[in-house]
């Protein structure tokens, strides 16, 4: 295995060597579980903080990377013990979001920001569209093909359609707020697992749990759930994770051992029903 969670790269596979990713570059899909029983998928779109050799650091430091915005800390780690005691198949981008985020419609600003948080990405500044193109095609679409190839191949092997959980992390303070909340449930109206779950999440005594916090499904940009849920009728539902509960290890399997039997019995409820 290697550090794109079992993944070979490009070279690896005897492809073309790409022109923006090279040997020794992860290979964008982190995988975990993917021949698991499950009937739902959980998907990271923003997992990992890799930046390909090409692109020089996007020129920031380590340490930006290491930071909220360059990645939903703690989030794939979480997402990993809980697709384990789940059986669930588990997708993870290994690229960071100031590469090219894997959660916005390639043509938004948000896409491939110039600031983040006050952080000037000065890689991304004047990016030609050349740029652009060779970072949706070697980073974005390779996940979003295996996330689609997932969720066709759960419904196959299952014979139920199988839900979509999307998990993020979020920062307990911003723009001087704190956030009070450990978890958000965000979903739309037509959700029912989503319902289903906060509903059963909301009678947790160990956390604090909202709706549709801190952030909403953003329907003109955002790519995941609306491409892959909302379009095409999917059962879905987003974590929101504050990332002070997830920081350590301890932290990320007590979470796991919460959120596991509520969708063990959320899924339980959908097959039957």
């Amino acid at each position: 295995m290697n550090r794109s969670g079992g993944m070979p790269n490009a070279t690896k596979m005897n492809l073309p060597i790409p022109s923006l990713l090279s040997d020794g570059d992860p290979y964008p899909v982190m995988l975990s579980c993917s021949e698991a029983s499950a009937t739902m998928v959980i998907c990271c779109d923003h997992a990992g903080n890799s930046v390909p050799k090409n692109l020089h650091m996007l020129g920031i430091d380590q340490s930006s990377l290491e930071n909220h915005i360059g990645l939903d800390i703690g989030v794939f780690s979480t997402s990993h013990w809980l697709a384990h005691a789940l059986n669930a198949p588990l997708i993870g981008q290994a690229y960071s979001r100031l590469v090219i985020d894997c959660n916005r419609r390639p043509d938004t600003p948000q896409s491939i920001p110039v600031i983040s948080d006050g952080v000037p990405i000065s890689g991304n500044e004047a990016l030609e569209q050349s740029g652009r193109t060779e970072r949706k095609n070697e980073i974005f679409q390779p996940y979003h093909q295996k996330l689609a190839n997932l969720l066709q191949q759960c419904g196959e092997r299952t014979g139920h359609t199988p839900s979509l959980l999307s998990m993020h992390s979020f920062t307990r303070s911003f723009n001087g707020d704190t956030r009070p909340w450990d978890l958000g449930i965000i979903y739309g109206d037509t959700s029912e697992i989503g319902d289903r779950v906060f509903h059963s999440l909301r009678g947790c005594n160990e956390l604090n749990i909202g709706y549709n916090v801190p952030y909403q499904i953003d329907f003109d940009n955002d790519y995941t759930l609306p491409v892959h849920a909302v379009n095409t009728e999917r059962p879905y539902v987003e974590i929101e994770v504050c990332q002070d509960i997830i920081s350590t290890c301890k932290g990320q399997r007590r979470l796991a051992r919460i959120l596991a039997p509520v969708f063990a019995q959320v899924l339980a409820e959908m097959r039957t029903t």
